[in-house]
């Protein structure tokens, strides 16, 4: 059995961390014409749907490694894209249980196709990056800071936390730019997350701790790092 990670190599110890959680780490591309913070973000370039990874069309040597390193099962988008948005968020979406969170217009569709494929619900958002502002606890709650995500699922029967905007760093970004708590962390499995930082320097963090709680996840942070949004990680187990 391996463990992959596909993962930003621009902060060397979050990459260090999923090391040693004995994962293989398979590096994202450099895109060409996303803003410099959102080159290298896995959940800008790729989306795990059931057993399938969907890459963008320019990322042809992740692809080449994913299918002829792992025979991991793969599809490109069919769009093109300029970089900037809305076309740089074909792919962004939050999958969680039966349900796909995403900006519904702007979606790919490739991304689409499967989405019907597989039984699953779009929720329509007007937040374009889905992906990166939420985090799945479990197939049944979630944590954002963003307050049309919040309004889209509180009358649903997905549990939802509201969190405290900012407060998380944007890797290569400038600091007045803030990262997403989607993009700060991710699923080790369905019951442990880990962020990709100090989540106790984050000021909902009883309220964050207590909410996983609830829903029977654990979590893990590294420690004395700043909690850093690097587009999060795409997990596989093969």
């Amino acid at each position: 059995m391996n463990k992959i990670a596909i993962i930003s190599n621009t902060e060397p110890v979050i990459c260090k961390k999923f090391i040693e959680l004995g994962y293989k780490l398979i590096y994202t591309e450099e895109v060409d014409g996303f803003i410099s913070y959102e080159k290298t973000h896995a959940d800008m370039q790729c989306i795990k749907i059931n057993n399938e990874i969907i890459l963008l069309s320019c990322c042809k040597n992740l692809r080449h490694i994913l299918k002829e390193t792992y025979s991991i099962n793969t599809a490109y988008t069919s769009r093109s894209f300029s970089g900037k948005y809305p076309e740089n968020i074909l792919l962004n979406v939050q999958i969680i249980g039966k349900y796909v969170i995403g900006k519904e217009d702007h979606l790919d569709k490739t991304l689409l196709d499967r989405i019907r494929k597989y039984n699953l619900k779009i929720i329509n958002v007007n937040q374009g990056y889905a992906g990166c502002s939420c985090l799945k606890v479990n197939d049944k709650a979630l944590i954002t800071a963003d307050p049309s995500i919040y309004n889209a699922l509180k009358n649903t029967e997905i549990d939802v936390l509201k969190i405290a905007e900012g407060y998380i760093r944007l890797s290569t970004a400038g600091e007045n730019t803030f990262g997403f708590i989607g993009g700060a962390s991710a699923n080790l499995d369905n019951n442990t997350i880990l962020f990709f930082g100090d989540i106790r320097e984050h000021p909902d963090y009883s309220r964050i701790t207590d909410f996983c709680n609830q829903h029977n996840t654990s979590i893990e942070y590294i420690k004395d790092y700043p909690i850093t949004d690097i587009g999060s990680a795409t997990l596989l187990i093969i």
